[in-house]
């Protein structure tokens, strides 16, 4: 098992908070943020982003590849293709706008960990296929 993954499982439950960066809230770049800095790695971390998903895309994609260097894939992205430890960028409208990191799912296959806006916590779920079409750049960064 990757360490970012079992160091992302950390902050389960923890509450979303936008722009949130501690144990006491987190959104789906800080609990990337925490991760990594949990497996000894200091990523640039950057907050200038809007609560606004549609706002998102560019900038995200940027300081993404600021932090963790070029995607490995880019969409179309195929489940066989993901690894525990991967983090995910994903679209829910045109660009991308959601972080998560990829886990390894507890009855098997994959899961995705990250804080969850809807739900309010940092939450781990299976990595169903209309999340997997969702993504739309693959990073690795190992640990």
């Amino acid at each position: 098992m990757s360490a970012l993954v079992t160091a992302a499982r950390r902050y389960k439950g923890v509450r979303f908070r936008h722009r949130g960066r501690t144990e006491r809230g987190l959104d789906c770049v800080g609990l990337g943020i925490l991760a990594y800095r949990d497996c000894g790695v200091s990523l640039p971390d950057f907050l200038l982003y809007s609560t606004e998903p549609s706002a998102m895309g560019p900038v995200l994609e940027h300081h993404l590849t600021a932090a963790l260097g070029r995607p490995l894939y880019l969409a179309p992205v195929r489940a066989a293709q993901l690894q525990p430890g991967d983090v995910i960028a994903l679209r829910f409208a045109q660009a991308p706008h959601h972080v998560g990191i990829v886990g390894d799912y507890r009855f098997g296959g994959l899961s995705l960990i990250h804080a969850h806006g809807h739900t309010g916590r940092v939450v781990e779920q299976r990595l169903a296929d209309d999340i997997v079409h969702r993504i739309t750049h693959v990073y690795r960064r190992a640990v």
